[in-house]
C-alpha cells in the first residue's frame, strides 16, 4: 500500500470513528488528539495574514511625517488638514501623511515612564529618518535645538518662504551655543486653527536629517495660510 493510500484509509477510519461518537465526546477527542495540529494551522494562517499585511503596506508611500509634543487639546484632529494638503500636492490614496499628536515630554526632577517612552520614540524616529517636522512648545524646541536636532531655517528655506516666516522665527542655541533660526511660531497659523492644536507658543522645527525637504517646505507654506 502506498503512503497516499495509507493516509486515505486512515482518514476514512477516523471519520467513521468520529461519526459514531456523541457530540460531547467528539469535541473532547478532536481537542485531545488534534490540538497541536489546530495550533499549527492557526499559526500558519496568522503568518499568512501577517505576510499579506507586510506586502500590502509596502504599496503605500510615506510622503511626510510630523509629530507634536505637549499639545493639551484632546479634541485635536489632523485628518482634514492632512487630506487638504494631500489634495494640494496631488497625492493619491496610497500616499500617506503620518502625524502623531499624542506625545507629552516635560523635564524636571520627576519624569514619568510615559515621557521617557516618548523621548525614546522621538530618538528612534529621527534615527530611522521617519520624522521630518517636530511641532512643540518652547521647552522642547530649546531642548532639541541644543542637541543639534533642527536645521538652520534661513539656510534651508527658499528666499520667498523665508521672507514670509521671518517675523515668526524663533532663535535657539545649538550644541555649540550659537543662536540659529530653528523654529517658526505657528500659533496663529492655519495649521493650529484647522487642527485645534493647543500649544502656546507653537513652534515648528525641521528635523536635521529629513530626507523629504521639498515636501517639508511645501507643508510649511500650506500650514501658514492653507493655500
Amino acid at each position: 500500500m502506498s503512503w497516499k493510500e495509507h493516509l486515505k484509509e486512515e482518514g476514512i477510519k477516523e471519520r467513521e470513528k468520529l461519526k459514531q461518537m456523541p457530540p460531547k465526546d467528539r469535541a473532547w477527542y478532536i481537542w485531545e488528539y488534534y490540538k497541536i495540529h489546530i495550533f499549527i494551522l492557526i499559526g500558519f494562517f496568522m503568518f499568512l495574514g501577517l505576510l499579506g499585511e507586510i506586502f500590502y503596506n509596502k504599496t503605500f508611500t510615506t510622503q511626510l511625517s510630523y509629530a507634536t509634543i505637549n499639545n493639551f487639546n484632546p479634541d485635536y484632529s489632523f485628518e482634514e488638514f492632512n487630506e487638504e494638503f494631500k489634495a494640494v500636492m496631488g497625492y493619491g490614496k496610497k500616499d500617506v501623511i503620518e502625524a502623531d499628536g499624542s506625545m507629552v515630554i516635560r523635564y524636571g526632577d520627576v519624569i514619568s515612564e510615559m515621557e521617557y517612552g516618548n523621548m525614546a520614540k522621538v530618538s528612534a524616529l529621527v534615527a530611522a529618518q521617519d520624522l521630518d517636522i517636530l511641532i512643540c512648545d518652547q521647552l522642547n524646541i530649546d531642548h532639541y535645538a541644543e542637541l543639534d536636532g533642527f536645521r538652520n531655517l534661513k539656510e534651508t528655506l527658499p528666499q520667498d518662504l523665508w521672507q514670509k516666516v521671518e517675523p515668526f522665527i524663533y532663535y535657539g542655541k545649538n550644541e555649540a551655543g550659537e543662536e540659529i533660526p530653528c523654529g517658526i511660531d505657528l500659533s496663529d497659523s492655519y495649521f493650529c486653527e484647522k487642527t485645534g492644536i493647543d500649544m502656546n507658543p507653537c513652534y515648528l522645527g525641521i528635523v536635521n536629517n529629513t530626507a523629504r525637504i521639498d515636501t517639508v517646505i511645501s507643508w510649511i507654506d500650506f500650514a501658514l495660510e492653507g493655500e
